[in-house]
């Protein structure tokens, strides 16, 4: 039985990079495979609006969104969870794109005889509590081989490697986008270069790193603007407001907010400057360069693994300082390739298109849903895969 329909679940209510790239299968398997989508998530949510947006079947939660549950609140939700999944068509798939929405509404998946599949998305610590949860997975999906290889030997054995799709709307007019900016920021309209950071307000994102590099730069291109683009998390914007003015540079500092869609954020600039730890993947170097625009980031985790496979920017060490990370930023500045960045792009749409991802989802989909996963020997090969080798 092929795969008809797939549910996926969400307990948090903003959008994220995992979202964006789970629309972009989903709306890739109903177009050209005839499955159906259905996106769970807190009613009245950003994700609920956006899934309409796009199509899909939205199941509209009664809940407060939550970053994770707590197991008290787990129990307590777990009778709606089975009811929502119940009578489910054959070929239902439940396919988790987060540690939380798994641990939500993995266990009523299992209890309902659903395939689950959980998205690897992140560089998750391997304590217990999390490998108890993912272990709820019969597949997994990993996303880069940075997130592959956090993943314990045991586990690993289920997992496959999937490069996450990427859909950009292309042909952005930056002028047109640069003077739109420029009427809410006259810093934009005075004709520098502008840098950028995109991504929330976290700590390993490093925004105040970004802004120290940024005085370094505006040593020697006094005339650069810095766009900032996000929202809070670990930091407000008036914490980093007031970073800028002790450093003496908020007059070349611009704070833009959340705003989509990402590519024209990321079109308008002149440099996408990326400063984040730990980055599973690293989707935003890809998105620059699939709209043509320089980048420098940290050679770290997923960032350095995807920098080193496709090119079009250039690598700064993990334990770079800003002045170091400036020299990186003027360079890219400087000697921006358009012909180069061309190829790498070219080569990086090929890869990375949402057809060749759908492809390799559904193929994970038809093995779970065929009818060797509803035979003993298919359920005692995963009893057995589920069961940690003893030490």
């Amino acid at each position: 039985m092929p795969a008809r329909r797939v549910i996926f679940p969400f307990t948090n209510a903003k959008i994220g990079g995992s979202h964006v790239s789970s629309f972009t299968l989903g709306e890739c398997l109903q177009r050209d495979h005839g499955v159906e989508v259905v996106v769970a998530a807190p009613q009245g949510s950003l994700i609920c609006e956006v899934a309409r947006e796009r199509g899909f079947t939205v199941w509209p939660l009664a809940e407060e969104p939550a970053f994770r549950h707590g197991l008290a609140a787990e129990a307590r939700l777990l009778p709606s969870r089975l009811h929502l999944l119940g009578r489910q068509p054959p070929g239902t798939i439940v396919h988790n794109n987060d540690l939380s929405a798994l641990q939500s509404w993995g266990p009523a998946a299992r209890m309902r005889g659903l395939p689950v599949i959980y998205h690897n998305r992140a560089c998750n610590r391997p304590v217990l509590p999390n490998l108890m949860v993912m272990a709820l997975a019969q597949r997994i999906i990993c996303i880069s081989r940075t997130v592959e290889e956090r993943l314990p030997h045991w586990m690993a054995r289920r997992s496959a490697l999937v490069d996450n799709p990427f859909e950009l709307a292309s042909g952005q007019d930056q002028q047109a986008l640069r003077q739109a900016l420029a009427r809410d920021y006259t810093a934009v309209g005075e004709g520098g270069p502008l840098i950028g950071f995109i991504g929330n307000f976290a700590h390993r994102k490093r925004p105040r790193f970004f802004l120290e590099m940024a005085k370094a730069v505006l040593v020697h291109r006094p005339d650069a603007t810095f766009v900032i683009f996000g929202r809070e998390v670990d930091e407000t914007q008036q914490d980093l407001e007031r970073h800028a003015a002790q450093l003496g540079i908020a007059n070349r500092v611009v704070f833009a907010g959340f705003r989509m869609p990402v590519e024209d954020n990321i079109a308008v600039l002149d440099l996408l400057a990326i400063t984040a730890l730990e980055e599973p993947l690293g989707r935003t170097p890809l998105e620059a360069l699939l709209l043509g625009v320089p980048y420098v980031t940290t050679d770290d985790a997923g960032l350095g693994e995807t920098g080193r496979r496709f090119g079009g920017g250039l690598l700064v060490p993990r334990e770079a300082d800003p002045a170091s990370f400036a020299k990186a930023v003027l360079e890219g500045l400087e000697h921006y390739d358009p012909t180069q960045l061309a190829e790498a792009r070219r080569h990086a749409r090929e890869a990375l298109s949402a057809r060749r991802h759908t492809e390799r989802v559904m193929a994970l989909y038809d093995e779970l849903t065929s009818g060797f996963g509803r035979s003993k020997q298919f359920r005692d090969a995963l009893a057995r895969l589920e069961t940690p080798p003893s030490q």
